[in-house]
């Protein structure tokens, strides 16, 4: 596939002397005719062991990527680069476009990364909540990992969005987009796009050319493992409860109006329920993946990517990779 033309915005900042790192800024507003991607970087040494941070649903860009790595993802930044890392945060120009394009633009970028590095250096892919179907997509639609050797996501919703009552009218607000339908379970267009990759992961092409050479691995916010009780209360307000997912809250309700995140399996699951005095029980039939090496059950929690989970994932990529140096 020929690559498009790439132009580095410029060297914007040089760290405290004494440090061998220095911050990037690189930015392609436009890449075969959609949205394109901003991107902003430590750069530890020449690029060998790069870890590229893939972000969640994003209707609009009104911030700098250079603002999160200084920001939240200081100190990740720093405690990386000791170990001769460089960190890259991806960020969309229009995050709530067609899922394929922003996989398409991350794809491009990966390419430019290639283009830039030596051909043994390691990439571990690091995606949050929606980063983590873009990456599945672009694995997906360019039929290659693209050179990616570890991909991990954290709270991802590997079987879509789904929608309880009281939420309906905010999250009428919020899903006309195209990524969102694409992603809200039940959706024509979430048929379409979960299908199509289901399709093509189950095949013995893909399991063999692009996922099995990946080191794969997902951080759930969900209790992926045990049974879990649905009180009448929350079954009276919640459409769509049964399934194990990472919450919001709004004026003291809990809502299942985030991702299905339970990513303890992708792509073989069931459960099996019960009515008990209190409510409901729910317990997994099957845990089982076919997708990912290694997954991190953790308690139900918020939806984010909290310490542990980052702590998780960062666990994860250093089993999978050499010694940084």
């Amino acid at each position: 596939m020929p690559m498009i033309k790439h132009t580095l915005a410029g060297l914007l900042l040089l760290l405290a002397s004494g440090t061998r790192a220095e911050t990037i800024l690189y930015d392609q507003y436009e890449i075969n005719g959609h949205p394109g991607y901003l991107s902003a970087w430590e750069v530890n040494h020449s690029l060998r062991h790069v870890l590229l941070i893939v972000p969640g649903f994003d209707t609009r860009n009104d911030s700098m990527p250079l603002d999160a790595l200084q920001g939240d993802y200081a100190e990740l930044v720093f405690f990386m680069s000791l170990f001769g890392w460089d960190v890259i945060y991806f960020d969309y120009v229009d995050g709530a476009i067609d899922l394929k394009d922003n996989a398409d633009n991350l794809a491009r970028f990966v390419e430019y990364l290639d283009s830039q590095a030596p051909e043994d250096y390691h990439l571990a892919v690091m995606a949050g909540s929606m980063g983590g179907i873009v990456a599945r997509t672009m694995f997906v639609q360019e039929a290659s990992s693209l050179g990616v050797d570890t991909y991990v996501s954290i709270d991802s919703p590997h079987w879509g969005v789904y929608l309880s009552n009281w939420a309906q009218d905010l999250a009428a607000l919020a899903i006309d987009y195209p990524a969102a339908h694409q992603m809200h379970n039940g959706d024509p267009a979430y048929k379409e796009h979960y299908g199509w990759l289901r399709r093509v992961e189950r095949s013995q092409w893909f399991r063999e050319q692009v996922n099995g050479p990946m080191n794969t691995c997902a951080v759930s916010l969900s209790d992926g493992t045990t049974a879990w009780e649905v009180s009448w209360e929350d079954l009276a307000l919640h459409n769509k409860y049964y399934p194990v997912a990472s919450y919001v809250t709004a004026s003291g309700l809990t809502s299942t109006y985030m991702p299905f995140h339970s990513t303890a399996y992708l792509d073989r699951i069931a459960t099996d329920g019960a009515w008990r005095l209190g409510g409901r029980q729910y317990r997994y039939r099957n845990l089982t993946s076919s997708y990912f090496d290694k997954v991190y059950v953790n308690s139900r929690d918020e939806h984010a990517a909290p310490r542990y989970a980052i702590l998780q994932a960062l666990e994860c990529i250093a089993q999978f990779t050499p010694r940084a140096g």
